[in-house]
């Protein structure tokens, strides 16, 4: 009989109910991250991106090294 491979053969050392459990976990994974992304909508005119990122650190901090980035080539232009 030829050998599985290694990725299947852990998964034919689960049980029944171990598999079982792990679909479970995993439909349950799935559910939550649909429930995250159906808010999501598409956005029907560009008004509707203004102000999508205030107060956002993440963006604050892009727009910090975005401006050092074109300071930085700025100056070497001179």
């Amino acid at each position: 009989m030829p050998s599985m491979p290694v990725q299947h053969q852990k998964v034919a050392l689960m049980t029944l109910e171990q598999l079982e459990q792990k679909v479970n976990d995993l439909q349950q994974q799935v559910a939550e991250l649909r429930r995250e992304i159906k808010p999501l909508r598409p956005l029907a005119k560009i008004e509707d991106t203004f102000g999508m990122f205030s107060g956002d650190p993440d963006f604050d901090e892009i727009v910090r090294l975005g401006r050092e980035y074109r300071e930085q080539v700025n100056a070497e232009d001179d």
